[in-house]
């Protein structure tokens, strides 16, 4: 399949599954969906932190000056952002099948064009590498942590706040920060 542009991305809590469903809308109106769990979300959310930070020029390592810094360019960013638009149904094509898969596998990785790009795959099976700027990424991000907060999981998204450590990275790998893998 050709490459093609993201026209709309959704992310709602199943409260009958536990889990989050993940869709992606094409321009052409292909769509892809898949569940995420919160074992796989907790796994993620460093991985997408550090790739917003990477983006966050800063003189200092202070983390609470990167925190303020990287809060204030998020909230930029998804300020920018249309939220009101419903998300369209009506796929033409869905090459994953009809249901969601479960997702078990992530990568972030740097694009050279700027941004990056994000992979969803499930276990054993094709998924799809999307490429994300820097606001498609914080969009990504918000509706991520939204989503998590109608969720009973006690999963904070956070960008490192202010007194707290950064969390592990939990099975993200990457020589020289460049990568991130989830498995």
């Amino acid at each position: 399949m050709s490459a093609q542009r993201i026209h709309q991305i959704q992310v709602v809590f199943s409260p009958e599954e536990d889990r989050l469903q993940l869709k992606i809308n094409t321009q052409g109106r292909t769509e892809f969906r898949f569940w995420l769990t919160r074992r796989f979300v907790k796994r993620l959310w460093p991985g997408l932190r550090q790739a917003l930070e990477s983006q966050v020029q800063l003189e200092t390592a202070d983390p609470v000056a990167r925190a303020a810094m990287l809060s204030f360019v998020h909230q930029q960013a998804v300020s920018e952002t249309d939220f009101s638009t419903q998300y369209q149904e009506v796929p033409n094509e869905t090459p994953l099948g009809p249901l969601p898969v479960l997702v078990t596998q992530a990568r972030i990785e740097p694009r050279e064009q700027g941004g990056y790009r994000v992979g969803f795959h499930p276990q054993g099976s094709y998924g799809i590498e999307v490429a994300m700027d820097p606001k498609l990424l914080h969009s990504f991000c918000k509706l991520l942590t939204d989503a998590v907060g109608k969720t009973d999981w006690d999963l904070p998204l956070a960008f490192s706040p202010a007194g707290q450590a950064v969390p592990d990275m939990g099975g993200l790998y990457g020589p020289s920060g460049s990568h991130y893998t989830i498995n």
